[in-house]
């Protein structure tokens, strides 16, 4: 039966492209990526273990009159071992997977808005991201549309709403944002979670400056207690997010980020703060680029610093290193570290990229968990090996752009 439901959907689009081919063919794009990965590593729950995945990322852009243009992208993924495992899993309350003779598959629907602009105004409604903080890295400020830091490659999910941008002609590089999007909860027919806000953003020469104001209105979560769902409500009187993110663009380039959560009804004081700052470097006339970024996360704080994680959040001080060698244009290495300075925990990679055809990129990426545990030292870290499931982990495989 899910497999007739994915069938149908996917039907679903391919007739929009078809629809999409019937505009000039000079005027729509169509872009994206097919990534063939191999995983391979090791765990707690068995010595050896693998995962085959096939990732597709299409996006199309058609152009509606001289202001307006639609924007789509969709995942396509089929995968076994490890990876389908997690696919299917992370899939299963809702049933949007298929499972073959040898794979399990699912489509996923990243983006779907529509886009009008002009030289000073802007309008943006439908699934798409609103990005917020000038942060490489932790992000706290981007907690709409939370990223994880040892997955740079990751597509970001959108968020349902809406935002009206402006550019006064009088104040050059500075736009005013104001936006609200949909509860995180699909299923809350009365609106409550709704987030709404504005955001400020100044550039100059070499320094730029952003703001943040949003509100969240009270919340109600729903969890499933011997299968009978449960309403609770949380946040009372509501929540305020507030952010400040700089820059400067100077030698080294320096960056610090600010979000804090106030909830009226339980203050949480530095707890509700969430805080980061970094510096970045070139050497050897651009080949070798090194970045550093500590991030400060209050047990109240931002939810952009909780999902990041790989397995949750459960410390306050957290840091991030990498460098990253340029061989050339088509070569380029890169390697770092993420760890959790409370708990001694912390995750080393390595990656490596070569395109060796124009459009088609090899790539290798490795982590190794590690904590004092692992040295048995009998505690287990966030970042450790126990709680990310894996002593080791490689991927490898072939990433084709068009």
């Amino acid at each position: 039966m899910r497999g007739v439901k994915l069938k149908k959907i996917i039907c679903c689009v391919i007739a929009l492209f078809l629809f999409a081919g019937s505009f000039s063919l000079s005027a729509q794009t169509l872009s994206g990526n097919l990534d063939t990965k191999i995983t391979l590593g090791a765990g707690d729950s068995t010595d050896f273990f693998y995962g085959a995945e096939e990732y597709a990322n299409l996006r199309l852009k058609i152009p509606a009159g001289e202001y307006a243009s639609i924007y789509s992208a969709f995942n396509f993924i089929a995968a076994a071992g490890t990876s389908g495992t997690v696919m299917a899993v992370s899939n299963i309350v809702t049933g949007a997977f298929a499972a073959g003779e040898n794979y399990t598959a699912v489509m996923e629907l990243e983006r779907l808005y529509v886009q009008l602009s002009s030289d000073t105004l802007g309008l943006s409604a439908g699934l798409f991201r609103i990005p917020f903080g000038y942060s490489p890295v932790w992000r706290p400020m981007d907690f709409l549309n939370p990223g994880n830091p040892l997955e740079p490659d990751a597509r970001l999910r959108g968020v349902l709403g809406i935002a009206a941008s402006a550019f006064p002609e009088k104040l050059a590089d500075t736009k005013f944002l104001v936006f609200a999007t949909a509860p995180q909860n699909p299923f809350t027919v009365s609106g409550r979670g709704t987030r709404a806000g504005l955001s400020w953003e100044s550039h100059w020469q070499r320094a730029s400056a952003q703001f943040l104001y949003c509100f969240e209105s009270p919340v109600s979560h729903c969890y499933p207690i011997s299968g009978i769902p449960i309403l609770t409500d949380e946040y009372p009187l509501g929540l305020h997010r507030a952010g400040l993110s700089i820059k400067a663009e100077m030698k080294p380039g320096l960056w610090a980020e600010f979000l804090y959560n106030l909830n009226p009804d339980l203050p949480a004081g530095i707890e509700g703060l969430a805080a980061s700052a970094g510096a970045d470097y070139s050497f050897f006339n651009g080949r070798l680029y090194v970045l550093l970024e500590y991030l400060y996360s209050g047990s109240k704080s931002a939810d952009a610093v909780s999902a990041a994680l790989p397995s949750g959040h459960t410390g306050s001080h957290y840091i991030y290193a990498a460098g990253t060698w340029k061989w050339n244009d088509f070569s380029a290495a890169a390697l770092g570290c993420a760890a959790n300075l409370e708990d001694i925990s912390f995750t080393p990679f390595v990656s490596w990229e070569y395109e060796f055809i124009q459009g088609m990129i090899f790539f290798f990426r490795a982590h190794v968990p590690l904590d004092r545990d692992s040295f048995n030292a009998g505690n287990p870290g966030e970042f450790g090996p126990r709680n990310s499931g894996s002593y080791a982990f490689f991927n490898a495989g072939l990433r084709v752009k068009f």
